[in-house]
């Protein structure tokens, strides 16, 4: 259709070169402020995983000295799976074994591995907890503090009685 009721049709289709600028402004400040929550999330999540795994550890290791009536102990691994460490940021080991003797492989229940992006301390400095056949864990209470990169971080507090909870109270490593 050249000509519809004696005009010419001139209708373009596309976008203007002030639409497609106005548009790139637009996802460029979406990116912007986008980004560095999208970053900030991710370290969140690193520390909440971080959590959950020594939560799952120190309940694991809490029920096997419960139902198998042993002493259970949770340490930190050395990269051989052979020894424990003082490192809490390493690989965590849950093993029926009290360290009186070397660690042998049927020793190991379970290895809970490493996360690059946060760093453990415990406050009492030891390099085990163990737990007695009664699921407490007679001298070893205390606290880890778990940092993440960007410096923010939880802390989880180990009861007598063997139980590890959160500390609501968020803290600034």
């Amino acid at each position: 259709m050249l000509f519809q009721h004696g005009f010419a049709n001139n209708s373009n289709k596309g976008f203007t070169l002030i639409e497609l600028t106005i548009a790139l402004l637009l996802i460029a400040a979406l990116a912007a402020w986008g980004i560095p929550n999208f970053q900030a999330f991710g370290r969140n999540t690193a520390l909440i995983s971080d959590i959950n795994r020594m939560q799952t550890a120190f309940s694991l290791a809490r029920n096997t000295a419960i139902t198998h009536r042993t002493s259970v102990t949770v340490c930190p691994a050395d990269p051989s799976r052979s020894a424990c460490t003082h490192n809490w940021s390493e690989a965590i080991m849950v093993l029926t074994n009290d360290l009186s003797r070397p660690i042998r492989h049927d020793d190991i229940v379970r290895i809970f591995p490493a996360q690059d992006s946060t760093t453990i301390k415990y406050s009492r400095g030891w390099r085990r907890v163990s737990y007695n056949s009664l699921g407490q864990t007679s001298g070893y209470n205390g606290s880890f503090t778990l940092c993440t990169q960007s410096n923010a971080g939880r802390k989880l507090v180990l009861s007598q009685f063997g139980r590890l909870r959160v500390d609501d109270t968020p803290i600034h490593c």
